[in-house]
């Protein structure tokens, strides 16, 4: 009878050391579960906030580039980007660009899709605008013949401007922004309204390190 009740509460404390540590377990599978689900939902409401930032940011680089078309009363404003694309067999970067924000007159095709990872090395004549006249309105009937002209002529433009812009450090190059006219009647009629050329000129420079400030913003951060 001793011994039968020495095994009743054997197995008694065993059955409550038992339930004490599944209780730990329990209590422990718990907090982690909750712990993940914490922190997923920290990361999901972080990761909103990056892609709600990055949507402003870029919807303003539009609104930006879409106000400068209307006041210059250009047929199309872009913005394009330098990147790398690949190597030469010496181990060079081989040096490409891009169309990442377009505006575009009402009927006018986008180039936005034609234009996305273009040989630098095939336009030198453009790296020479942005180096020597930036923001001038240029003829394209003023340029020599080139791929750069071509590209220009097949896409109807004949002015146009462009306007470097720079990186962070305000040195490294980061792209341009190119206003196009494919019809010189506009330019004709804005000057013929008491708008200067000139005056030109200064809105899409002050317009470009406006929408400079945004982009290196924008890749910075997001």
């Amino acid at each position: 009878m001793i011994a039968q009740f020495e095994k009743i509460s054997a197995i008694k404390e065993f059955m409550r050391l038992g339930g004490e540590i599944f209780g730990i377990f329990f209590v422990g599978a718990v907090v982690g579960v909750l712990g993940a689900i914490r922190r997923q939902k920290k990361s999901l409401r972080w990761s909103a906030s990056r892609e709600r930032m990055f949507v402003e940011k870029h919807t303003t680089i539009h609104e930006l580039l879409t106000e400068l078309r209307v006041t210059v009363r250009a047929s199309r404003a872009a913005v394009f980007q330098f990147h790398n694309g690949g190597n030469f067999v010496d181990g060079g970067s081989i040096k490409r660009f891009s169309i990442t924000h377009e505006s575009c007159d009402m009927g006018l095709n986008s180039i936005i899709l034609d234009s996305q990872d273009v040989l630098l090395t095939k336009y030198t004549d453009m790296i020479t605008v942005i180096d020597t006249v930036p923001s001038t309105i240029i003829p394209v009937a003023s340029l020599k013949q080139s791929p750069f002209r071509s590209a220009l002529e097949i896409n109807n433009v004949q002015d146009f401007t462009i306007t470097p812009l720079k990186c962070d450090d305000g040195i490294t190059p980061l792209g341009f922004l190119s206003c196009q006219w494919c019809s010189s009647d506009e330019l004709d009629q804005i000057k013929s309204e008491g708008v200067s050329e000139k005056s030109i000129e200064n809105v899409i420079a002050q317009t470009t390190q406006s929408i400079n400030s945004h982009l290196t913003h924008a890749s910075g951060k997001n």
